[in-house]
């Protein structure tokens, strides 16, 4: 272990010897002095002979290779040695020069910094990052032979090609981290009342008295006391939720990680759990709770503000997942959409930060190809990432992710990481929305629904351009959009002026019978839960009414609690019937089909499952039938201009190793990608007869 020179010059890292660099930290008795800290440089290879033994028997890898070795290493020694991380004989140290944790943590204002001292000389840190050291040298954390990473500080940021290698290592620094400590920083709006609250809904949980505690708040919002709430809805503001690179670095803490608010610390299971509760149990009495907590508080008040949703759905839907599959040693990794859907989660003050503040969260396949290079144009960083899944995939999967309507300016066939109209809660997953599904007590999977498989087993032919900005490949085009709702004109309404009536008078399908089971089975796109294709009792999406007041009555009378709770969510279902009621469907309006009043005799279950479905479904689509008569959905640039939709006129393509029909246009010589689409007769191979029949002829495309 040798010491960083103090001057400003930091000495080369070892790659071969997997050096890294830690700071310990002088403990602090609330002087007003400056933080003071050492950094050194250290090997992750400086196994102890204890931990050189352990790794010779264990066949796991990452945190749960991490998680093991705790579990054992603290059956040897005593309980007290336990407690004092410091110790250099601790039984739970790894390394020959004790161990480690690393910090998740937000920069903050890049010209807001403050002194420390670095083995002695003053250096400038972020405020935040000052505050975080404060506390931690307060509490004797990190002094001796436990030591802490911090980015700003243990990577030399005058460094380009330091910088890139680091990034490319993250997995291996947070993952191998005995703890992830993350700061969400200093104590202010009562964020200790939000801990209390998490600690409180946390026990809830495991005592399982979620329907026992739903009910009391319903009648006294006060039970848990007064003003938790509006702190947890500040605590759940806080920039560290919205920042793009803490997601792997919590995600690969797992259960070794610790939230930290200023000198109050939860760990991450338990923080998980309680936002978990919320989701099961809290999720439509936390708005009226809140109002409530509002009106008490702040009389003068006009407006109750808003949820922080975006973070909940982050920590429950993804962050929590993650960090369960994580502590598994499992491999299940997000798919290429995914990734998008995590990146959309986070801001990234560079565009190409969205790839490479992800890569720990990759398929390690993929992620050894990412080499992380800030020369590079954003552009040119989406095409090499999708380029990267399509080749080791050896599918073109990640295609479907494509438009020219992002900022980026990249190839319509390689997703724009910043895309603002991508919505994460459209995606088709085994997982659905309601009272039903998922194991109380764990995160919902991200297990994605039965593939579609419009192109069959026909394999993709793929190649590149030079600059690895055009991609050429085989299929062919099997038909043409010709009718189109309205596009949504924001998250909460729709555009009726948009709506382009069908010209064609052709239908694909069976009858009035055929047309209906289309119809059911198009606004679910064929998948309900558990990634199944809808059957008959799925027709129940024509029954339920469009307006919410008649529709909760009908609810109340059925005892169906949690749909007659959907006030603030109905407006997916009732907003997109009343803009699409005159839609063309081969000949007849589309409110026509539907029915404002359910049987008797319905099914809860059906009724749920299939609003659920719809819901997804809506998100980011757009209603549509085709020149050859068949009804689908296409993509829907949500935030975009009128003119960057898609419209009658574009081609429908089915590519070989797709796995979903393309949306296409003629763009000069070449064509655009404008995004996936299904189209209710085409999922599943049934195209490749018009190949068969001649009725359509393979081509090459190149996509610009």
């Amino acid at each position: 272990m040798s010491k960083m020179n103090t001057s400003d010059q930091y000495f080369p890292l070892n790659e071969n010897q997997d050096e890294i660099r830690l700071i310990s930290i002088l403990p602090y008795g609330g002087r007003l002095s400056h933080v003071e800290c050492s950094i050194e440089t250290v090997s992750l290879k400086s196994f102890n002979a204890q931990y050189h033994g352990f790794l010779s028997t264990s066949s796991s890898t990452g945190r749960k290779r991490s998680l093991e070795w705790e579990r054992l290493a603290c059956l040897g020694g005593t309980n007290e040695m336990a407690q004092d991380k410091h110790n250099r004989n601790h039984p739970s140290h790894r390394f020959g020069w004790g161990d480690y944790a690393a910090l998740s943590y937000v920069w903050g204002d890049a010209y807001d910094t403050v002194p420390i001292k670095m083995n002695g000389q003053e250096v400038h840190v972020q405020r935040n990052l000052e505050a975080a050291l404060r506390i931690l040298s307060s509490r004797a954390e990190f002094h001796g032979q436990y030591r802490l990473w911090v980015d700003a500080l243990c990577i030399n940021q005058n460094d380009a090609v330091e910088k890139s290698t680091q990034i490319k290592r993250m997995r291996t620094i947070y993952g191998n981290a005995r703890e992830v400590i993350g700061w969400l920083g200093p104590e202010f709006s009562e964020s200790g009342k939000a801990i209390d609250l998490i600690e409180h809904l946390s026990l809830s949980w495991s005592k399982g008295f979620g329907k026992e505690l739903e009910n009391r708040l319903r009648q006294d919002p006060e039970y848990l006391g007064l003003g938790n709430w509006l702190a947890l809805h500040e605590l759940m503001r806080r920039g560290y939720w919205a920042r793009l690179w803490i997601i792997q670095e919590i995600v690969l803490g797992s259960s070794s990680a610790v939230l930290y608010c200023g000198n109050r610390c939860v760990e991450w299971t338990s923080f998980c759990q309680a936002i978990g509760f919320l989701f099961e149990y809290l999720w439509t009495v936390k708005d009226a709770i809140l109002a409530h907590e509002v009106l008490r508080l702040y009389p003068d008040e006009r407006k109750t503000p808003a949820w922080s949703t975006m973070s909940l759905h982050l920590v429950f839907r993804d962050l929590w997942m993650l960090s369960q599959n994580e502590a598994r040693g499992g491999d299940d990794y997000l798919s290429f959409g995914q990734l998008l859907d995590l990146a959309k989660s986070g801001d990234a003050k560079d565009p190409r930060d969205k790839v490479y503040g992800l890569v720990g969260m990759m398929d390690p396949l993929v992620a050894r190809n990412v080499i992380p290079d800030y020369t590079l144009l954003p552009a040119n960083v989406y095409a090499a990432i999708a380029r990267t899944y399509i080749v080791v995939h050896g599918n073109l999967e990640a295609i479907r992710e494509g438009n020219p309507w992002g900022e980026m300016n990249a190839p319509s066939w390689a997703a724009d990481w910043t895309w603002s109209s991508r919505i994460r809660h459209g995606r088709v997953t085994a997982n659905i929305w309601g009272p039903f599904w998922g194991p109380k007590g764990e995160p919902p999977s991200n297990k994605l629904g039965l593939p579609y498989r419009a192109s069959g087993d026909v394999k993709m032919e793929v190649q590149f351009s030079d600059d690895g900005l055009y991609l050429a490949c085989r299929g062919f085009i099997v038909d043409e959009v010709d009718g189109v709702s309205a596009r949504e004109n924001g998250y909460f309404a729709w555009a009726s002026s948009t709506l382009h009536q069908p010209v064609s008078k052709k239908c694909a399908y069976q009858g009035a019978d055929g047309v209906v089971e289309a119809l059911y089975k198009t606004l679910v796109l064929n998948r309900v839960s558990e990634g199944k294709r809808a059957n008959a009792k799925h027709s129940a999406i024509l029954n339920i009414p469009a307006d919410f007041s008649h529709a909760q009555y009908q609810f109340e009378s059925l005892g169906w609690t949690w749909l007659a709770n959907q006030r603030e969510y109905y407006f997916r279902w009732s907003e997109w019937r009343r803009a699409n009621e005159e839609f063309s469907v081969f000949g007849k309006p589309l409110d026509r089909y539907f029915s404002e009043t359910i049987p008797e005799g319905s099914n809860e279950y059906d009724y749920t499952e299939a609003y659920s479905c719809n819901n997804r479904t809506s998100q980011g689509r757009r209603f549509l039938t085709t020149m050859n008569g068949y009804m689908g959905w296409g993509p829907d640039n949500m935030f975009g201009a009128d003119i960057k939709q898609i419209r009658p006129g574009d081609k429908i393509a089915i590519l070989f190793g797709c796995s979903t029909p393309i949306v296409v246009r003629p763009h000069g010589e070449y064509y655009q990608v404008l995004g996936e689409a299904y189209i209710h007769g085409l999922m599943d191979g049934e195209g490749l007869r018009f190949l068969e029949s001649n009725q359509c002829q393979v081509q090459d495309f190149i996509f610009c």
